[in-house]
């Protein structure tokens, strides 16, 4: 029985074993056309078929690509059938065949990854997220460290203390940041105010508005708001 698969890869099997019959370019510009037809080769023939001939005389390109299927179609026996026919082959393919199939040779055999679970990326994700929050919490403590450290070092040593720039700093950071900070909790303020009103006209207890304003911005809006506005704004100013 004959088998032919386009120009570049041919076949016949008979009771003896298999004649193969390569031509055409084997070079990377026709690779998947290659390995489609060792594909196909290896479907419609047996992998315990012997090679009893190997023809390489149509064979017009050869490359490192073209050697690497060559390789992998023809194994070892196939090889050493293919390299004997130096009239066809040449010198110089026939050392690239040889180069190939020992560095071939020499590869372990990859054996093929099962994709991971779902389970398991979860799991991975979360133990990647815990490895990273170690490393942030390590850096974090670390620079807590160095800077109790320069202060608790420097506190002693008044000599070392550059009252101009501490002052310079304080004042950008901080005093700068009292219009932005009154003029923002002056407008949530007559937000909250206004809104109050509102619900409480609902009861009668509009003249609470005050109480609710007063109590709320003592105790919680202004701390909040102002610590957010330095850090913002404090973060800024060193920038």
């Amino acid at each position: 029985m004959t088998s032919t698969n386009a120009d570049l890869l041919s076949w016949s099997t008979t009771d003896d074993g298999v004649s193969i019959s390569i031509g055409g370019r084997w070079v990377l510009a026709r690779y998947v056309d290659l390995r489609a037809q060792i594909q196909a080769y290896r479907r419609a023939v047996s992998t315990q078929s012997a090679l009893v001939r190997v023809d390489a005389a149509g064979l017009d390109g050869l490359d490192t690509a073209g050697a690497q299927c060559l390789v992998e179609l023809l194994g070892s026996e196939g090889l050493t059938l293919l390299i004997e026919q130096t009239e066809h082959l040449g010198s110089e393919r026939q050392a690239l065949l040889e180069t190939v199939g020992r560095a071939m040779a020499n590869m372990p055999d990859a054996d093929p990854e099962e994709p991971p679970s779902g389970l398991t990326l979860f799991l991975a994700d979360i133990g990647a997220g815990l490895v990273n929050f170690w490393h942030q919490a390590l850096a974090l403590l670390g620079f807590s460290g160095m800077t109790l450290q320069a202060l608790v070092f420097n506190v002693f040593r008044p000599k070392t203390w550059r009252v101009t720039a501490i002052v310079a700093q304080v004042h950008e950071t901080g005093f700068n940041a009292v219009p932005i900070i009154a003029l923002l909790t002056f407008l949530v303020g007559a937000v909250v105010a206004f809104l109050g009103a509102t619900i409480l006209a609902d009861f009668g207890a509009t003249s609470y508005t005050v109480n609710l304003v007063g109590f709320s911005f003592l105790r919680e809006f202004a701390v909040l708001l102002t610590a957010i506005l330095m850090a913002g704004r404090t973060a800024s100013a060193f920038t």
